[in-house]
């Protein structure tokens, strides 16, 4: 059952903004209804899906302990907004009750479920401050919640702004931290245009070294058939268990992301690649494509390969060429570093900055951070 509850002081204003709690069942038979606000809303396409985050829920949600809380908000019969949500209890550095109200996609410093980015409500870019707005001013008004943490989103400032001009200034701690930035290239151009931008070492490993892999009889890339995924995950994880000691894929991320490819298969959004020289397979990228943007999820190679070209450089040159043809404006590389160089940095041509928002509010977690955060600014200070 879901129960409708009306935004305070303004929810009887024309064109305010109503909220609404999905409960489970409405959640599960409302994918065409989300998918339709995410197709035409200005957050994420990939993260904030419906596939993607109601498979979340299905392999960690038992996981994390919480309960979902999907708010609805409404402008008269329209929904506007989601603000997809979970709360959790949990004892911060295994001693502070806390609890937490988080989006669904993450376990904020909980390291076995995976990572979601680019987290937000979803709305229309017409609507998207408002029911940011709304979701904070509903939440502000729940007593039963002391931390509320918005990781991995590029919109820390808004979500931090918003709280403070709807929370009392005592007993509040509003904390922004882990920034990481996201790559994007740009083949809104077409993939020669794309090339033409790059530096020339760098169009050099992508493009021109191509040719020493062999010939063409010898290199082929193969798009994986949805028969064939649990066979192409396999060589993903022993690649990446030859390049960084573990596999890429165990336990629930495999159960993750093979229920994810399956259902993708079916839209023809899942962009699962294998890279074969000679017959044997070198290389697997594993991406997902959302409108015009394809997003690259993993991908892993043979180390051993040779020292003279880079297969991980070359395949992701194959894939971003064959995403332009497709109709693809950009490549998302994601958050995090590369082994060895900033590749993502020098394939891309854009650029966008994520932190984490942390609210704390009540009589005991704010005075504690706030103390923590101190004296780690103190013990930073050299001595004179």
């Amino acid at each position: 059952m879901s129960s409708a509850v009306a935004l305070i002081p303004d929810a009887a204003k024309p064109g305010a903004l109503s909220v609404r709690h999905w409960g489970t069942a409405e959640w599960h038979a409302g994918r065409a209804e989300w998918d339709a606000l995410v197709a035409r809303s200005a957050t994420d396409a990939l993260f904030l899906s419906w596939d993607w985050l109601t498979n979340w829920w299905r392999t960690y949600g038992d996981l994390v302990g919480g309960k979902p809380d999907v708010l609805a908000f409404h402008r008269g019969a329209r929904l506007v907004g989601l603000a997809p949500l979970y709360h959790r209890r949990l004892r911060r550095n295994g001693v502070v009750l806390t609890q937490s109200v988080q989006p669904i996609g993450i376990a904020w410093r909980d390291p076995e479920p995976l990572i979601s980015e680019y987290l937000d409500v979803i709305a229309e870019a017409k609507d998207l401050a408002a029911v940011r707005e709304a979701c904070v001013a509903h939440l502000t008004e729940q007593p039963d919640w002391n931390e509320l943490v918005i990781p991995f989103t590029g919109t820390g400032a808004q979500w931090r702004e918003a709280y403070e001009r709807h929370s009392a200034v005592s007993g509040r701690y509003v904390r922004e931290l882990d920034r990481s930035v996201t790559h994007q290239a740009d083949l809104s151009q077409g993939f020669d245009a794309y090339l033409k931008d790059l530096r020339q070492s760098t169009r050099r490993s992508v493009w021109n070294l191509r040719r020493r892999l062999g010939s063409d009889a010898d290199v082929r890339l193969e798009a994986v058939a949805a028969e064939h995924i649990d066979g192409a995950f396999d060589d993903l994880n022993r690649l990446h268990l030859r390049r960084w000691e573990k596999p890429a894929f165990i336990g629930k991320r495999w159960e993750f992301h093979t229920r994810l490819a399956g259902r993708l298969t079916g839209s023809g959004e899942l962009k699962l690649s294998r890279l074969r020289v000679g017959g044997k397979v070198v290389s697997v990228l594993y991406d997902v494509r959302k409108g015009p943007r394809q997003y690259n999820i993993k991908m892993a190679f043979d180390p051993t390969f040779s020292t003279q070209v880079s297969l991980g450089l070359i395949h992701l040159g194959y894939a971003m060429e064959r995403a332009a043809q497709d109709g693809a404006a950009s490549y998302d590389f994601l958050a995090g570093p590369g082994r060895t160089s900033d590749f993502k940095r020098l394939l891309s041509q854009k650029r966008h900055e994520l932190s984490c928002v942390q609210i704390l509010r009540g009589s005991m977690l704010p005075s504690l951070y706030r103390w923590r955060d101190r004296m780690r600014r103190t013990d930073s200070v050299p001595p004179e």
